[in-house]
């Protein structure tokens, strides 16, 4: 399996970019999968107030619940990691991870305006940026234009091929 982690600040665009990634990973043949971490504070929408919350609550290491095609679980104490060796025991070729990104999986990072920019510092594994800004100073990492959407997805899809031991799990 392989990962790519989108990152950015909240509205910088990273649900958008990473459906288009999602979209163009499935178009190929590849099984997507996508991780995305609720930094909002709280409990996702669909937890509280439900009897698998109770169940965990109660004690359940891992509270399930499947309807329509749906399966949510809550799991209290599992790792990024074990969350991640989930989607590998599920066969998925590729996992795009939304958000934690303060994670040292392969990055791109979003900067939706230049006080943003400090990003780049905060984080590891930056393998492309896109801006909705020119950056002056990105030499060290390939950056594209929110606008450049076709043409950073290319690069993507390439970099992913070429270098796939980069983005590798485990």
């Amino acid at each position: 399996m392989r990962i790519i982690q989108i990152t950015g600040y909240k509205n910088s665009g990273k649900t958008n970019l990473s459906t288009k990634i999602i979209e163009m990973f499935t178009e190929i043949g590849l099984k997507v999968g996508s991780l995305k971490h609720h930094g909002h504070g709280g409990i996702p929408l669909g937890f509280s107030n439900t009897d698998s919350e109770k169940h965990r609550k109660a004690g359940a290491a891992i509270a399930g619940v499947e309807g329509e095609g749906v399966f949510q679980f809550s799991a209290p104490d599992l790792s990024l990691e074990q969350l991640i060796d989930f989607y590998a025991f599920m066969k998925i070729d590729v996992l795009i991870v939304e958000g934690f990104k303060d994670q040292p999986f392969p990055k791109l990072v979003l900067l939706s305006e230049k006080e943003d920019r400090h990003l780049l510092d905060r984080v590891k594994n930056v393998k492309a940026v896109v801006s909705s800004f020119t950056l002056e100073d990105a030499a060290a990492y390939p950056t594209f234009k929110r606008d450049e959407t076709d043409a950073f997805l290319s690069w993507l899809k390439q970099d992913m091929i070429d270098n796939k031991s980069d983005y590798a799990w485990k």
